[in-house]
């Protein structure tokens, strides 16, 4: 699963969040792009963002090694911090310490994104509850319950059961008890 985040900027015109790609906003259109070359050249303050370390699980010492080098935190604070299926941010930073940090991690080949502190970042990863069923074959939360019914050749027998059926894919299947 890939974990995406998106930078956030507030139009100066309509004060709506609009992405930092944007050229123009999508709420009244006013022009961005002048925008975001006068905040990166003013902006003194910036933030690291290192994406959830599910996508580089090979490299999962490597990276709680450099976390400890960066943030002094001791070895059971540091595996909690990468268990964790969240991208790590570390702000108030020059651009030299930002760089130092993206460079430390670009050793070990792990991405890490440079932001302005002004910048508001929205983490967007679904969320799977384990509590929640869902067809095993497809995924979809969109299902049907019943009972198996009556068969030609067994008759009544085993016509009690539950079968959920997927009303996406309809892919049939018994429920865990």
């Amino acid at each position: 699963m890939r974990c995406d985040y998106m930078a956030l900027i507030n139009c100066p015109e309509c004060n709506k969040e609009v992405s930092d790609k944007a050229n123009v906003c999508i709420h009244c259109g006013y022009p961005l792009h002048e925008l975001q070359s006068e905040t990166i050249s003013n902006s003194q303050s910036k933030k690291v963002v290192i994406p959830s370390f599910k996508e580089y699980s090979d490299k999962k010492i490597h990276v709680i090694k450099v976390i400890r080098e960066i943030t002094g935190m001791d070895l059971s604070g540091a595996v909690s911090l990468v268990e964790q299926d969240i991208p790590i941010v570390k702000d108030g930073l020059s651009y030299n310490q930002a760089k130092e940090i993206a460079d430390k991690f670009s050793k070990i080949e792990v991405e890490a994104k440079i932001f302005d502190s002004a910048t508001t970042l929205t983490y967007v990863n679904p969320v799977k509850d384990k509590d929640k069923i869902c067809c095993p074959k497809c995924g979809s939360l969109e299902y049907h319950t019943g009972s198996r019914g009556y068969s030609l050749f067994t008759g009544f027998i085993g016509s009690g059961k539950v079968v959920m059926t997927c009303l996406r894919c309809g892919n049939r299947w018994k429920p865990n008890n």
